[in-house]
Order: C-alpha cells, then structure tokens, then sequence
C-alpha cells in the first residue's frame, strides 16, 4: 500500500519555487513545518521520485503522478514515520538554511553507481586512513560485483547482487545531507547497519539472499573476499555476509547445510589453536577495538601461515577469523580454505586446489616447527594444534598435529608462562571410536594424518545418519 507524500501539498509556494517537480534540483533543503508533527519544523530536501521509492521499499511517491521530483520529509525519509513529534536529527529552527556542497547527483542518486562512493561520501567522510574505511570500501566492492562477475551468477543472483548494490549506496545517502554530522565510526556503524536488511529484502520482486543457492552465494561471498588485498579488519564488514544463513530458514536454498559435508567440495574448514606469547612494540591494534583488533590478529595469523606455507592465493584462496579475541592469550582462529578455480572465479591452467595435500602439509609443517612460532600484529604467536572440521562451525573436530612446547623455550616447566595452554596429551580418537592417535617422542599426541579423507566420509555420513 503507497504512503503518499503530502508535503508538497503543505509547502510555502516559495519552498514549491525551490523544489520544481521537473527540474529540481536534488539537494536543495528547506526548514518546513508540518501539521501531523504538531507543527514542528522538520528537514526536508527536494529529491527524484525514483529515489523516494527505492529508498521507502516502494512505499512513498511524490503526490503528483508527473512529478520527477517532490520534498521528502526528514522524518519519513529516515524514520519512516508520517506523523508524530520530530526528533533531533531532523529538527529544524526556521529561517536557517544550508546548502551542500556536493554535486545534486549525490543527494539522491539511482543506486547504480559505484563512483557515489568516491565522489560523494568520501567527499565528505574523510575515513581512508582509519579501520573504519573498511565498512565503505566494502560497498563499493560489493557495488562493482554486479559488472566484474555478472557472468559467474544466475539469472536469480545477478538480480540479487543489483538490487543490493542500490540498497546498500541508497541506505547511505541520508548521511550526507547537510545537516548531518557523524564520526568514521559512526558512518561505520550505520553502513553496517544496512547489511542484513539489504540482503534480506533488497527490493520488491527481488528474491532474498536465503533464496539464492549455496553455489551462487559461495560465488559472491569468496569473489568480493578475494577484491580485498589484505582483509585487516574487513573482517567486520565480511562477516554479516559470512553469517547470514543463520537468519534463512531450513527450508531455504541457502541454510546451514551449503557449509556441511565439505561444502560441495570447494571449502576445507580447519581449527588452529594458538597462545599469544608475547607483543611487542610495534603492535598496531592498541586504538582498536576488540573486535577490529581480533580481525587483525587472525588475518595476520593466516597471512603468516600462506607465506611459510606457500599458499598459491591464485587458485586458493583464505580466510582467518576468531569470535573470542577479547581478553584471551589462548585462543582458537577458523582458517577456511576455497578452490577460486572450482568456483569460477580465475580461469587458470594451474590444477583446482588437493585440499588432502595442502592440510597434510600444513599438519607436517607444525609438527616440524615450521609454522610453530609466528609473528602477528606485533604479537609472537605458538600454533598449538591444527584440527579438521565437518563443517564451518567445528562443532566436530579431529586433531591433526599437535606442537608440545613453542621453540627456543626452556625444556624447564617453572619459565613457562602461567596462563599456557598445554594441548591435550591424551590418545585422540576418531566419532565412531576408532583409535588413530600415536605418541611422539617428546610426550605429545600427534594424529596420523593420512585419516584426513577417512574422517571427513566418516564425519559426514555419520551426520546424515547413513552409518
């Protein structure tokens, strides 16, 4: 049901002056008052009808039919709200008037335009040098899918991926009216806030993202990831998108399942478990959050491992995060592993990825000190264990190689830090019992690897109940 616009009607027939419903221009604000708000004086800003619709969801238009623009209230704009008293953001004292200073393309854009980020909010949010720069440039990214990988989706996805794009660019566009202040990490916080209602409801005759398949979102999911340089607390803005079949139904294409049974053959899910030994100096997280700083810790964790492990990032490409950063020396950090090859995303003559061969070596390279002791953030970082998981949420593990002690340590128990971690020393064994596990000489258990292909059939037919 349409909510019509019915300030157009009300206004001054100066305020009409500035606003013409054919020529404009976008931009242009008024201080008006409206009787629904008990005749408070609220913002309003003179934008294109196109924008009005997409920005309500298709529930506000301009009152004349003809109109290519009309006033759009503060209050509705941003609160979707037709009547009632009028908040803070939107308040107004009569007699004063502001003009912006961006281009009137910027106020009230289509949504399909990758270059409003640069040219109209970086314009005015100055963030490119703070980690909260990353909730922008994740945006953008996602904005400039649509034309770089259309070719790789579906006809259902590549509708998905256009509608979004406008939603996340439309979603933004309220903070750059001239009246609105934010800090970095405020503009932050709001872009982010717009993640999980684009993806779900994008625009009307447009399918929500639970309805896309598993293939098409691992598609989006890993390419936007693999525009990304370096993720450093990127993390944060990945990580709605990383997470949204929690909020999709059992019933839906894409739900909990696409991240089980080896995901369809082109993600490997593996655990490492680590202790934070000692940081140094040059750490760069200490303004950070925990959260940020934890994104950043985990991605240098996994950028140190591809590098001693020669992770050709052509084919594979991966992915470090941890949920429990905050106040922990011990701590455990997901490593996702993707064929790009499998999904399409490079066209390479370079074989698809053995993920066997590549966990048999990240398992011997622990065991052989090789990744034991790395550097991260600052931070001098034990790799403890390494363990395979059924599925992306490790709620079932095998360990795989275990590392008893970090190198260079006293073999004297009293110079060990108090709050270590020793990994288990017990016999590991397999769901069903059987026992794989050996000691080493020096008194840790180390799995023997060449189970890793048993324990995943086993795993995962044990799940769908087939044995």
């Amino acid at each position: 049901m349409w909510s019509i616009l019915v300030l157009s009607c009300l206004v001054h027939l100066a305020w009409a002056q500035q606003c013409n419903p054919f020529t404009g221009p976008s931009g242009t604000t008024a201080c008006v008052r409206i009787s629904s708000y008990f005749y408070r004086y609220q913002w309003a800003t003179c934008l294109t009808n196109s924008y009005i619709k997409q920005k309500s969801g298709h529930r506000h238009r301009c009152v004349n039919p003809l109109a290519t623009y009309c006033w759009y209230q503060c209050m509705v704009e941003v609160h979707s709200r037709n009547s009632g008293f009028v908040t803070r953001d939107c308040s107004c004292r009569p007699g004063i008037t502001l003009t912006g200073s961006l281009p009137s393309v910027c106020y009230s854009p289509a949504g399909n335009s990758c270059d409003w980020y640069n040219n109209c909010l970086r314009k005015k949010y100055s963030c490119e040098d703070t980690s909260n720069a990353y909730a922008i440039r994740y945006a953008e990214k996602f904005c400039r899918l649509y034309h770089e990988r259309k070719a790789l989706l579906s006809s259902d996805a590549q509708k998905w991926v256009d509608a979004v794009r406008r939603c996340l660019q439309v979603d933004l566009v309220p903070l750059i009216r001239p009246w609105v202040r934010l800090s970095c990490y405020q503009v932050r916080q709001k872009a982010l806030n717009t993640h999980t209602p684009c993806y779900r409801n994008p625009d009307q005759n447009v399918t929500s993202i639970c309805g896309l398949t598993c293939s098409d979102y691992f598609k989006i999911f890993w390419a936007i990831k693999g525009s990304f340089v370096k993720m450093d607390t990127a993390w944060e803005s990945m990580k709605g998108l990383w997470n949204i079949e929690t909020t999709c139904s059992s019933s839906s294409l894409l739900n909990r399942h696409c991240f089980q049974g080896g995901a369809e053959g082109i993600m490997n899910f593996t655990k490492i478990s680590v202790q934070k030994l000692k940081q140094g100096q040059d750490s760069s997280s200490s303004y950070l959050s925990q959260s940020d700083a934890g994104s950043r810790f985990a991605d240098g964790v996994g950028s140190s491992i591809a590098t001693i492990l020669k992770w050709n990032t052509t084919v594979m490409d991966w992915l470090a995060y941890t949920d429990n950063f905050a106040g922990r020396d011990n701590l455990d950090i997901t490593i996702v592993l993707a064929d790009r090859k499998a999904l399409g995303i490079v066209s390479s003559s370079t074989p698809s990825v053995n993920f066997n061969k590549t966990i048999h070596a990240f398992a011997s390279a622990i065991e052989d000190g090789k990744v034991s002791l790395l550097q991260a953030d600052g931070y001098s970082v034990w790799v403890k264990s390494l363990a395979l998981c059924t599925d992306k949420y490790c709620a079932r593990t095998q360990i795989l190689a275990v590392s008893d002690k970090p190198p260079n340590w006293p073999s004297d128990a009293s110079t060990v830090p108090p709050n270590t971690i020793w990994p288990n020393g017990a016999d590991t064994t397999l769901p069903n019992g059987a026992n794989t596990g050996f000691r080493s000489a020096n008194g840790a258990t180390t799995v023997s690897r060449i189970n890793i292909g048993l324990f995943g059939i086993i795993a995962v037919l044990s799940m769908y109940r087939l044995i």
